[in-house]
């Protein structure tokens, strides 16, 4: 049996013993304590740790071990451990660590490529293959068995999914197939599939300009505060005069242009025919991609501008590093995939959305959630976990969390809290909430869709009363101490614990970990006791610096003592920047007579030092 191999394929990557070389200057403090825990975590004397992944965040550093057998990682178990910024252990995971394997011959005895044959046949795969690896691990099967096994990946155009087939090393045996792409709901929601005209593609490498485009922000229903139906409706993809109004005109911050064609690909994402409809790439003679919801190439522009807009957030407002760990940081996206059903995913650095009723690819909240996804997968080094729903939960979290910024909807409109506006609610499918009532555990039910709304309406609580920016920020920060196996409380732990870490920092305080101690219990979590004190280093920078009076009507006063000057940001409790002036060495003043009745954050960022006052 033959493929077509096609330039999109990422590769046949073999990983038996390569892991990324990392290097922390706490890694000597992180095996001590490793060892002096030895016995509680179940280490065997046959088993190595090995340090695999190093990040550096806003909360601190996070050190990940990955558990392996004579230079063979075992699949999907680490340890893990974040240190604040004082160089203190403050949150440990070790759920996924494996203590239950056995050794074993880790010299395979089947090829590479012969593994990757009977995965192509096993996972049915069909026409260009768009992406393919295989790596070597140590495996405990769901009997408890362990085996060497080759973990074989796999996508192609015209058989939808991203499949991963898990192939016996030693006798070539099938062990496992199964579509391990993450959707947006349930397979059982999907009506039939909606088939479109077929489009023309072109590839070209990139010189970077800016345009314009048309989106949905977040979708039209939201943007015109509308029911579904009548004109706001799918109605097979026509448009009409209230479609067309509900548009939003946006600038696309980067464009590839060579030789007069523009293509929606930049420093953040890239077009990419990846599965069935073949629909084409949307190059331009022009840099203004001016749509209607008709053009199958407004679905293009809505993903391409949304992506885009989200991870310049995370990376370059929050200046926390998010991006994928394949095709070299870019994520990959194909607007007009599924084969036509209504059903989106992620998974490996690629994004797919069907067509099916409502274009998954029209809602934001569709994108933002499968994006969260990815969010999630780079965060954690590919350690995404789906227990207990925490990944859809995660998802739904941030997809809401920029919806609800767009301050469109009353809090009294039940829309306020709907996920999916114009994707779901109506004839499509359910949708989702988050001011889910159920909680932790009891109010599991194993459907990982629906579990993840406990997580999702408990993270929008915290949002409602500490605010976008500093909610967010704790997520990632978190979400980024978690492993493959996390279930929704100790994600809790992990977030409440970021928050801490930077407590004096971001604007956080004591009050927003007392908030969110409140809401995760209230949710059904426990969480252990905790201290919340400024650190050394924040006491000494608070006497470098006064502010008063506070509260304070119209000038505020700030006497600065670093000998420099500074850049003040001023943030209203929705993580809003509200204001941004500088100030020098000796006494300064700002006028805030402008600013509504409320509490602010006062940001100074040279030397990472916020506060919290009120406007009277």
């Amino acid at each position: 049996m033959r493929f077509k191999i096609n330039s999109l394929i990422v590769g046949c990557i073999l990983s038996c013993s390569a892991l990324s070389a990392q290097e922390s200057s706490l890694e000597t403090s992180a095996k001590k304590w490793i060892n002096e825990n030895s016995r509680n975590l179940g280490i065997q004397n046959f088993t190595q740790l090995k340090l695999s992944f190093v990040r550096k965040g806003n909360s601190g550093e996070t050190l990940r071990f990955q558990q392996m057998i004579k230079d063979v990682p075992v699949f999907q178990s680490e340890i893990v451990l974040h240190f604040n910024k004082e160089g203190k252990i403050t949150y440990t995971s070790a759920e996924s660590f494996k203590k239950n394997v056995t050794e074993i011959n880790t010299v395979p005895s089947v090829q590479v490529s012969e593994a990757l044959q009977k995965a192509h046949i096993a996972s049915k795969t069909k026409g260009k293959i768009t992406y393919e690896e295989t790596r070597l691990f140590v495996y405990l099967t769901e009997s408890g068995e362990t085996k060497l096994v080759y973990r074989v990946r796999t996508n192609s155009h015209d058989h939808s999914g991203s499949w991963e087939t898990i192939v016996d090393a030693q006798n070539g045996n099938v062990i496992s197939v199964k579509d391990v792409a993450l959707y947006h709901h349930s397979h059982n929601d999907d009506p039939k599939p909606k088939k479109k005209n077929k489009g023309k593609t072109t590839d070209n490498k990139k010189t970077l300009v800016s345009g314009s485009g048309y989106i949905f922000e977040p979708d039209p229903l939201s943007k015109m505060q509308a029911a579904y139906g009548g004109q706001y409706a799918d109605n097979n993809d026509a448009t009409n005069a209230s479609l067309d109004a509900a548009r939003t005109l946006v600038t696309i911050p980067e464009l590839d242009l060579t030789a007069g064609v523009y293509k929606l690909k930049g420093s953040y994402a890239e077009i990419k025919e990846l599965e069935i409809p073949s629909t084409g790439l949307f190059t331009q003679a022009t840099n203004q991609f001016l749509f209607n919801r008709n053009n199958q190439g407004f679905e293009a522009v809505n993903v391409y501008w949304h992506v885009d807009h989200n991870l310049r957030y995370i990376n370059e407002t929050l200046n926390i590093l998010c991006k994928p760990l394949t095709n070299e940081g870019i994520l990959w996206y194909d607007p007009h995939g599924k084969n036509g059903d209504d059903n989106s995913y992620y998974l490996d650095g690629r994004l797919v959305f069907g067509e099916g009723c409502v274009d998954d690819a029209e809602d934001a909240d569709v994108i933002i959630h499968e994006l969260g996804h990815g969010v999630h997968d780079w965060l954690t080094n590919g350690n995404l976990s789906q227990v207990q729903g925490l990944s859809e939960g995660c998802a739904d979290y941030w997809a809401q969390s920029y919806s609800r910024s767009l301050n469109q909807w009353p809090s009294s409109a039940p829309q306020y809290n709907w996920m999916f506006n114009w994707d779901g609610h109506n004839e499509c499918w359910d949708g989702r909430i988050t001011n889910y009532t159920e909680t932790y555990p009891g109010g599991l039910i194993g459907i990982i869709h629906i579990d993840g709304q406990i997580w999702a309406s408990a993270l929008m609580r915290i949002y409602n009363q500490i605010g976008k920016e500093k909610t967010d920020r704790a997520f990632l920060e978190g979400l980024s101490m978690t492993n493959a196996l996390t279930g929704q409380q100790d994600a809790a732990i992990a977030v409440r614990q970021a928050a801490i870490d930077m407590v004096g920092q971001f604007g956080f305080t004591c009050g927003d970990v007392s908030i969110m101690t409140q809401e995760f219990t209230a949710a059904g979590y426990t969480l252990p006791a905790y201290n919340c004190l400024l650190s050394t280093d924040d006491v000494s920078k608070k006497e470098n610096v006064e502010i008063y009076p506070n509260p304070v009507s119209g000038t505020l006063h700030i006497s600065l003592k670093t000998g420099k000057e500074e850049k003040v940001e001023i943030y209203n409790m929705e993580g809003r920047k509200v204001l941004e002036t500088t100030v020098i060495n000796g006494k300064n003043t700002i006028n805030v007579s402008d600013l509504q009745t409320g509490n602010y954050i006062l940001n100074i960022k040279g030397i990472n030092l916020s506060t919290k006052f009120i406007k009277k």
